[in-house]
Formats: structure tokens, C-alpha cells, sequence
């Protein structure tokens, strides 16, 4: 009898150990700083914390068990995103716990998660305070489109779903590949010079901004085929703040414009109507557009910064006119990445100079 008792366990660990090697477990994962993550098991119970955290949340929904295993959010998406997307992708989004920046090391642990992720910027808060009570976190930047795809390969393991990773990533490969190609095709010419503003009304105060050299936005204008300006301007680590003769003094040839929390087609109309910017190249020749945003602007490094790089290289170059064919194209496959049908994808407005 307690040979066979012995047996049972025995055949039980054999086969507990096998369906745990099939899913992929026990697993290391290595985050954007380079910290290796040692997962036994599948994490079944995940927090989103900190700052910026939408962006980790939006990549976290092209994977199929993100509902179930996501327990709670970080607020920062509600001041950025409109909940009627959440609403759309996760049923369970009305009964959801958000934690917000301030939320304390004692409330995330009594949770109880068996992973939290948080953006690469929040390590020197989180990562000390977390190890020492034994809970891992895991760090995403998102801020390099060229690292994105690789970023959603470490998620995909998260989730435990790499094959699912496998395709997202080949997805934003894919159409970065076709994009590029397509520029490549039409033969070379003299790349447009261009201006990517952050026009802020804060307080009233109305302000221009450019980005860093190494974000993101800098690099959407150079892959679609364009001239940053701004680009020896783009200093530091965060928005660079200009004046109007600078703007001038750049000469760009298109710019293009957001208002993160504002309503950028307004900001538009404004700039339009300004008889300073009325003698700007761009605006006479209609080359001032609003950038497009559904949810989130596409110019961040969120998931859509696909679309944003499309979209770019189709205003920046209307004389490739399969490029304009393509966006609509990748419109449809983005959100469907999401498991979106046709209606509620169509359902999505678009704000911004879409076309």
C-alpha cells in the first residue's frame, strides 16, 4: 500500500513537473534593466503600479488571459485614457481595484500579486522595498520602438502566452518592415523638414515643446521619412519648452501637432488663426496637421505608435499613395490584435487630422 501511495505521488510530480515544463515554467524573464526574474510558476494574480502605467497596460491586452489575471491598474490611464476602451477589452474593467502614484508598498502587497509591473523610471522607488518583502516586479520602458517588440516577448512570458508574444511582436515588426520598404521604393529625394510640437494650455498659459533627441517622437519623424528640426534642440529628459522665433527660425516644412489632455484639433484651429503662424510656410501650404489620436495620441511610445509611424509617413509623403491604403489596413489589424470585431472597431472615433 505505501508502495503504491509512493507511486501515485510519484506519477503526480511527474505529471506537474511535465505540464509546467509544457507551459514554459519554471521560466526567466529579463527586464528592460537587465534583472532577471525567476517565475515558477505562471503568475495568475498581476498589478500594473506607478506612473505612466497605460502603457503597460494597453500592450498587456493583446494577451488573451489579461482579464483574468490582471487585478488591478494604475490610475494614470484614467488621465490619459478614455475608459470606454477598457470597457471594451476587459469585462471585468467597473469592478477593478486602481492603485494611483501614491499608493504605498503595504497596500500593492496586500493584493497579494504574484508579479507587479512598472515602468523602467519607478525601479529606485518600488525594487527595494518589493524584494524585501519577497514580491517581484518587473520593469518595462516602452520608450524605444526599436526594443518594443522584444519588450512584448519578455510580456508574453508574464502571461505565460510566448507564442501569443511571438506574433505581436512579428505584427509591429512586420509593418515597420513594410513602411520602411515602402519609402525605399520611391526612390530617393529630399527628405521634408519637420517640426513635432507639444502644444500645452496649462493654466491657461498656452506653451510649445519639443521632445528629447532619443524619444520616441524624434524617432517616428526620422523612420517616416522626414528631417527633425528640433532634434540638437531636444535636450534632457523630458519636453523642451520653446518660443515662437525658434519655431520660425526651423523653417519647418510640415508640423505636426499634439495636446496630450486637451482637444489637439482645437489647438489647431487656434494656431491657424494666430496671424504670427499665418505666415509660416506650413500653414500656407497646408502642411500643419493634428496628430491623430483615438484614446491615446499615437505619437507616445504606447502600443499605437505603429499607427502614429504609418500615419506620418503617409502625410509626409503623399506621392506614395499605398501608404494612406496601408493605414486603414493597419487600423482594422491593430484593434482586432485586440480582439475587437469589425463594428466595435469602426465604432472607435478617431480625433486629429485622420483621413
Amino acid at each position: 500500500m505505501n508502495r503504491l501511495k509512493l507511486l501515485i505521488l510519484s506519477l503526480l510530480v511527474f505529471i506537474a513537473t511535465s505540464n509546467a515544463a509544457i507551459a514554459g515554467f519554471p521560466c526567466e524573464v529579463v527586464d528592460c534593466h537587465g534583472r532577471k526574474i525567476v517565475l515558477e510558476n505562471a503568475p495568475e494574480r498581476i498589478v500594473i503600479a506607478g506612473r505612466a502605467g497605460f502603457m503597460i497596460t494597453n500592450a498587456a491586452f493583446f494577451f488573451k488571459t489579461a482579464p483574468a489575471k490582471l487585478i488591478s491598474y494604475s490610475k494614470s490611464l484614467k488621465l490619459v485614457n478614455n475608459d470606454r476602451f477598457y470597457q471594451m477589452v476587459d469585462p471585468g474593467f467597473a469592478t477593478r481595484i486602481f492603485n494611483d502614484f501614491e499608493t504605498g508598498i503595504e497596500e500593492l502587497a496586500a493584493m497579494k500579486p504574484d508579479i507587479i509591473l512598472l515602468r523602467d523610471f519607478e525601479r529606485q522607488k518600488y525594487e527595494r522595498s518589493l524584494d524585501q518583502l519577497g514580491i517581484r516586479c518587473a520593469f518595462f520602458s516602452l520608450e524605444d520602438p526599436t526594443k518594443y517588440p522584444a519588450e512584448i516577448e519578455t510580456l508574453s512570458s508574464i502571461f505565460a502566452e510566448p507564442a501569443r508574444g511571438v506574433e505581436i511582436a512579428g505584427f509591429y515588426r512586420a509593418w515597420q518592415q513594410k513602411i520602411v520598404d515602402r519609402l525605399k521604393d520611391a526612390g530617393k529625394k529630399e527628405l521634408p523638414r519637420v517640426l513635432h510640437l507639444y502644444h500645452s494650455s496649462k493654466g491657461g498659459a498656452v506653451s510649445f515643446n519639443v521632445a528629447p533627441a532619443h524619444w520616441a517622437q524624434t524617432w517616428l519623424v526620422e523612420q517616416a521619412g522626414g528631417i527633425a528640426v528640433w532634434k540638437e534642440a531636444g535636450i534632457g529628459n523630458g519636453w523642451q519648452q520653446i518660443g515662437f522665433d525658434q519655431i520660425a527660425a526651423w523653417q519647418p516644412e510640415f508640423v505636426t501637432l499634439v495636446a496630450y489632455g486637451g482637444d489637439v484639433s482645437k489647438a489647431k484651429q487656434q494656431l491657424l488663426e494666430d496671424p504670427l503662424w499665418a505666415e509660416m510656410t506650413a500653414v500656407k501650404q497646408h502642411k500643419l496637421f493634428a496628430f491623430p489620436e483615438d484614446f491615446v495620441s499615437w505619437d507616445q511610445p504606447d502600443s499605437r505608435w505603429i499607427l502614429g509611424l504609418c500615419w506620418l509617413a503617409a502625410i509626409l509623403h503623399p506621392e506614395i499613395p499605398e501608404l494612406k491604403s496601408d493605414m486603414h489596413e493597419l487600423h482594422r489589424s491593430f484593434f482586432a490584435l485586440y480582439g475587437l470585431n469589425a463594428d466595435q472597431i469602426s465604432d472607435i472615433a478617431v480625433r486629429g487630422d485622420y483621413f
